[in-house]
This record gives structure tokens, C-alpha cells and sequence, in this order.
């Protein structure tokens, strides 16, 4: 590859991963984000050149990794590996950062032969996951507002906004990635500065070559960048109308987060305020896309405004409000206990349903909400007071009464949330005494 001995030159400065020929191992430090991500990619290329088909990767000296640095090391890692490279990983020194890698699955999806796959439930993450096809796919946008209105109080238009765009992104890499093992997805909740931060990547052909199809004359990564984040632009109109990335780019923009695309050589980040972009050196090139953004709380968010595309007219998508909580055929709202999968026992629990309820009752703020609690057999005390005391104590006796029905109750739960209530009257009781 020409200029390789230039690269080999420069390559030992100002880099957070390199590679060591005598023992073909890439050795990764201090922090894996995104920016980052083009020095894992200079090292790729290097150990490319030698013609190994063994490769280490030594994360032992990592001192903080986010899943916009994770996702595309991962697809890239997987690619080398469906190629017939033998891979192997070092894990870190540090004990809170391996536990990390594991418990949301890097280190799994790292290295499948060494780390088990974790099944562990987590609070504010949507785990690193693959998806292969529509049924995952659907599986797994579902399962990432699950978590994020679980853990966050937001604006519909904000739950809206975040459903459109993580299904039109993970759409784009089962549509026009042609990679033939899907695209990675993580999410993280962030409740103390109010904001969702999500990460989409692949080890496909790229936004270049893709929007080449219908744009011939494009010539480079940024160039190709510029295009896919204009309204109406496809590769393939039978795709859809190429207004996945224009959307998203404004949802996360318009509520003050960020928006960012790297692929190719190129990389892309994108604010209310600024654009910035980047052209990597030819050697740093990442074979795929990665898609990342961060949507932050913002209650006078419009999704009709960020759903404008030039007509004047926005729209309002469908969303998980709508399909999975409507009732079809009456204005009333419906959550059936057995179907939330955090368990019935820990104020934890509890703390998430009571925050998912809320949201319900914010985004149809003149429907009733009924809770299903058939086919639940058990709950505790403390799960009981969390949801159903607590909910009380901030609705108020008389909204409270007006919102909620509690349907299909055995007769231990319906005790249990009687007492919850009795329990809190009187607690309220007492304060106004003080």
C-alpha cells in the first residue's frame, strides 16, 4: 500500500493503539471513543500487511472504553475473523473496567471462544447485541425504548424522536451495508445529565460506496457524508424516501445533543452550533459505518419540526406509546405486569415500572392507564410500595383514582397494594400534622 513507510514513520506518535510485529499483537490504551478508533484502524492495516493470520489484541492498559469506540473495534474484529484470522484478546488491569466489558458484552463479542455471552439484566444500558435480520432488528429497537423510558422521565416527542431514528439507522445497515453478519447496537441512559447516547456500527461497504450507486460523481468519504444527511437522498428509492440520516441528525441536534458518522476515512460530528469534519489518513481507513448520537432532554422538543424535510409539513411517527400501549378499541392506556421482565421482588424493579407508568401517563395525559396484573402470582412488599405507594403519593388521591385501574389481581397482590396505598395516606397524613 503506497505511503505505508511514511505511515510506519508517524505512526509512533500521538497514537492510543499500535501494532507490534514480533508477537503480531495491537495493543490498545488509555481511552476507546469514536475519535480514537482511527489509530485501532492504522494498526489493522498494518497487521494486514504482514500476511499473519493470528492477531492478539491487548486492551490490558485501557483506562475508559464507550460503546462509540467499542462497536466499530468489535465489527472490524469480526470481519478479520469470518476471513480466517485467528483472534485472541487481553483483557484489562483495571477491575471496574473489565467488569464493564463484560457485563455489557464487549468482551463476548470480542473473542467468542474466550468470554461467555453475559445474561445478565442491566439498568441503564441497552447490552451490545448484534442484529441480523427485521425480526432482530425489531427485537432489538424494542427492547432499547423498553429501556429507555424504564429509566428516564421524557417528552414523548423525545421517545418519538428516539424510536424513528434507531429504526431508521439500524434499518440502513440491513439495507445498504451488504455486510452478511448485520450491524451492532449499545445504548446507555445518562439521568444525571439528562441524555440517551446510542451507538450503531457495521463492517460493510461503507457510505461511499453505497451512495455511489446513485451518485457516481462522489470521490470521497466526506463527500458521500454531505449527501446522506441531505433530505431524499438514496441509494435506492425501493429502500425508502433517504431521510433516515437528514431526521436523525435533527432529532439529536434540535434537543442540543450530537450526531456524528465516521466510515471510510471520513468522520463527521454534528451540533446545533458546529459541523465538523475530518479526513483520515488513507491507512486509518474503517471498513464499515458507525452511527452514534446523543439525544438530550428538552421538554419544548417539537418531532413534527424535526420531521420537516423542506415542505413545511412534519410528520408524527408511530410510535411504542402507540403500538404496544393504546388499547385499539377504547382511549385508554394498558400494561400487563406479566410482560416487564424486571421482576416483582426489589425496589429497583419497582422503580423502573413506577418510571415507565409515569411516562405512559405523560404522553396521553387525558387516558386512563390499566395494569394488568394477571398471570403474576407473587410480588413483595417493598416492589408493591415502590410502584403503587409511591405513584400515589405523587399523583394524589383524586388523579391517582381518575388514572389507574388495577385489573387481575390474585388476592395476596391485591393486599399488598391496598397496604402500599393505606400506607402512604398515612405517612401523608402525618406530614401535614407536622
Amino acid at each position: 500500500m503506497k505511503n505505508i513507510t511514511q505511515y510506519r514513520r508517524n505512526y509512533t506518535q500521538n497514537r492510543t493503539s499500535w501494532f507490534r510485529s514480533k508477537d503480531n499483537t495491537i495493543e490498545i490504551a488509555s481511552k476507546v471513543n469514536s475519535y480514537n478508533v482511527k489509530d485501532f484502524c492504522g494498526a489493522i492495516t498494518l497487521f494486514k500487511n504482514t500476511n499473519a493470520d493470528n492477531l492478539k489484541v491487548d486492551f490490558s492498559t485501557v483506562e475508559r472504553a464507550y460503546p462509540n469506540g467499542m462497536l466499530p473495534i468489535i465489527a472490524t474484529l469480526e470481519s478479520l475473523r469470518r476471513s480466517g484470522i485467528n483472534i485472541s484478546v487481553v483483557l484489562l488491569h483495571s477491575d471496574s473496567v473489565r467488569r464493564v466489558f463484560r457485563a455489557v458484552n464487549w468482551a463476548h463479542y470480542l473473542s467468542p471462544k474466550q468470554f461467555e455471552c453475559s445474561e445478565s439484566q442491566h439498568d441503564r444500558h441497552l447490552v451490545t447485541r448484534y442484529f441480523r435480520d427485521e425480526k432482530e432488528q425489531k427485537l432489538a429497537v424494542d427492547d432499547f425504548m423498553d429501556v429507555i423510558i424504564r429509566n428516564m422521565e421524557l417528552p414523548r416527542a423525545i421517545i418519538s424522536g428516539l424510536e424513528w431514528s434507531i429504526n431508521e439507522i439500524t434499518d440502513n445497515v440491513l439495507n445498504h451495508s451488504n455486510t452478511d453478519f448485520g450491524g451492532l447496537i449499545q445504548a446507555t441512559t445518562y439521568q444525571q445529565n439528562n441524555s440517551i447516547a446510542f451507538a450503531v456500527a457495521d463492517a460493510g461497504r461503507g457510505v461511499l460506496k453505497s451512495l455511489k450507486e446513485a451518485i457516481p460523481t462522489l470521490r470521497t468519504d466526506l463527500q458521500a457524508m454531505g449527501e446522506a444527511v441531505k433530505s431524499g437522498v438514496t441509494r435506492n428509492p425501493q429502500y425508502g424516501q433517504g431521510n433516515g440520516l437528514a431526521g436523525s441528525l435533527k432529532i439529536t441536534t434540535l434537543t442540543g445533543g450530537s450526531f456524528e458518522i465516521t466510515s471510510g476515512s471520513g468522520r463527521m460530528l454534528a451540533t446545533s452550533d458546529t459541523t465538523k469534519r475530518n479526513q483520515r489518513q488513507e491507512h486509518q481507513y474503517y471498513k464499515g459505518t458507525l452511527v452514534c448520537g446523543t439525544v438530550k432532554v428538552k421538554e419544548d422538543f417539537s418531532i413534527t419540526e424535526a420531521l420537516d424535510f423542506g415542505e413545511g409539513i412534519g410528520s408524527t411517527p408511530v410510535d411504542v406509546i402507540e403500538s404496544q400501549y393504546e388499547m385499539y378499541d377504547s382511549d385508554c392506556l394498558n400494561l400487563r405486569m406479566k410482560n416487564e421482565s424486571t421482576g416483582f421482588g426489589t425496589r429497583k424493579s419497582g422503580s423502573q415500572i413506577r418510571t415507565k407508568i409515569i411516562n405512559l401517563l405523560k404522553a396521553k395525559p387525558t387516558y386512563p392507564l390499566v395494569i394488568d396484573w394477571e398471570g403474576v402470582p407473587v410480588i413483595s412488599s417493598s416492589f408493591a410500595d415502590e410502584v403503587i405507594g409511591k405513584l400515589f403519593l405523587r399523583l394524589g388521591a383524586m388523579t391517582f383514582s381518575a388514572r389507574i385501574r388495577n385489573i387481575g389481581m390474585e388476592e395476596l397482590i391485591k393486599n399488598l397494594l391496598d397496604k402500599a396505598v393505606a400506607q402512604r395516606l398515612t405517612q401523608a397524613a402525618d406530614e401535614e400534622t407536622l
